[in-house]
């Protein structure tokens, strides 16, 4: 077996199958998905004490209604592109509707081709909840379970919302319409384009991002993006590759492009967000540097014909120390940059900004430490790209909020 947690090489792994593997609202509501759950052991649990253990990426290319014949066929846009040290083929309900003699041949084939690419197959078969599912897989792998636990779970609920509370701003989930709206600045549209082919979506960044731990469990941005694309946007194909890593600084992604951009640098839209850390290196970089490094990158990546959306982190709280201080000139740096460059602009500083001056037990609430949003931060956040980038649509998802279980 390849040494799939070499703390010096980065590690790609793919999970695929059909819907149990593809998670959604429907599926997890808004608790991570098996590949979600297996991400965080994998990259934060087991892999923060190094680059390259927080770098073993964890793609998700699943889709209800596929089954192992369906993935065969389909392997090199669902397996191959992704280069991955390791293939998770979680197997469901689709396989079940198969002749026995089938589903083995499929089985059989998709391990060939799996291995012909040099990766290391593994089979699941998926049960009824998330969590067993993913702490199953980890064993199978030699890796530690997951530390999230049942009553991590139960922290959260996702509940109605009255139109009075939507328009007013709910409680303790997403900004209202009109607050959440008004996030997107410095683009001649303020809309992104979603094409007829399958669309890739990558996601780059900090620790927030990445999405580990101060979740709990629930979804990141990322993770809450991929949902909302397959089932409420109705893009069951398209795939959210989250390169975002902890303790990352814009000069830093522009150093390890050859792992977190330069695979995926075909990607039809890239959402980028940084700012927090980079604000923590007085004298190392400047406001002016980082604004240099944010427009590298989007050259970058309009070099590769993609659409583009900056994100602006959210402010800290008191206990961040001078460290809340230090990023204000840096979030405005990053609005000065997205107006300059005529790319979207989804601004987390200024809705969160206004929580924390006129509602602060809700800005407490969106936050798990002074520096990183919790579950419900990731919401808010999650929610202001939909609106901020155009894509928000009256659905499901945007009429529920996250609120705290008594």
């Amino acid at each position: 077996m390849l040494d799939l947690f070499n703390q010096t090489v980065g590690k790609t792994w793919v999970f695929t199958g059909g819907e149990f593997a593809a998670g959604g609202f429907t599926v997890n509501q808004a608790f991570r998905s098996t590949s979600g759950l297996f991400e965080e052991v994998i990259r934060w649990d087991m892999g923060n004490v190094s680059v390259a253990g927080r770098e073993r990426f964890v793609f998700n290319t699943a889709k209800a209604g596929l089954n192992v014949l369906d993935i065969k066929r389909e392997f090199e846009e669902r397996i191959a592109y992704y280069h991955p040290a390791a293939v998770v083929y979680l197997s469901g309900r689709e396989d079940r509707a198969l002749d026995r003699e089938a589903f083995q041949e499929g089985l059989r084939e998709l391990e060939r081709l799996t291995r012909q690419i040099g990766a290391e197959w593994f089979l699941a078969y998926a049960g009824e909840d998330s969590l067993e599912s993913a702490n199953e897989i980890l064993r199978m792998v030699g890796a530690a379970p997951s530390l999230v636990t049942e009553r991590d779970r139960s922290r959260w609920k996702l509940v109605p919302v009255r139109d009075e509370d939507e328009g007013a701003g709910g409680t303790a989930g997403g900004t209202a319409r009109g607050a959440a709206g008004g996030t997107a600045r410095g683009t001649a549209s303020q809309k992104l384009s979603l094409y007829a082919h399958p669309m890739r979506w990558l996601f780059i960044g900090d620790s927030i991002t990445h999405g580990a731990l101060h979740t709990y469990g629930f979804d990141s941005v990322a993770q809450l993006w991929e949902k909302y694309l397959r089932g409420d946007l109705n893009r069951p194909d398209d795939v959210v590759l989250n390169t975002g890593v902890s303790g990352a600084t814009a000069k830093e992604f522009l150093g390890r492009l050859d792992v977190r951009y330069t695979p995926y640098a075909d990607a039809d839209v890239v959402i980028a967000m940084f700012g927090t850390n980079d604000c923590c290196f007085p004298g190392v970089i400047s406001v002016e540097q980082f604004k240099g490094q944010l427009r590298r990158i989007i050259s970058l990546v309009r070099g590769h014909g993609a659409q583009f959306v900056l994100r602006v982190p959210q402010p800290q709280k008191k206990e961040a120390g001078e460290r809340k201080r230090a990023l204000v000139p840096f979030a405005e740096a990053v609005r000065e940059v997205a107006e300059q460059e005529q790319v979207i602009l989804v601004d987390h500083f200024q809705s969160f900004g206004c929580l924390e001056e006129h509602e602060p037990e809700k800005f407490e609430l969106y936050m798990n430490d002074g520096i990183h949003p919790g579950a419900a931060g990731h919401y808010q956040m999650f929610r202001e790209l939909a609106y901020g980038t155009g894509l928000a649509i009256p659905m499901s998802m945007l009429s529920y909020q996250l609120a705290k279980e008594c």
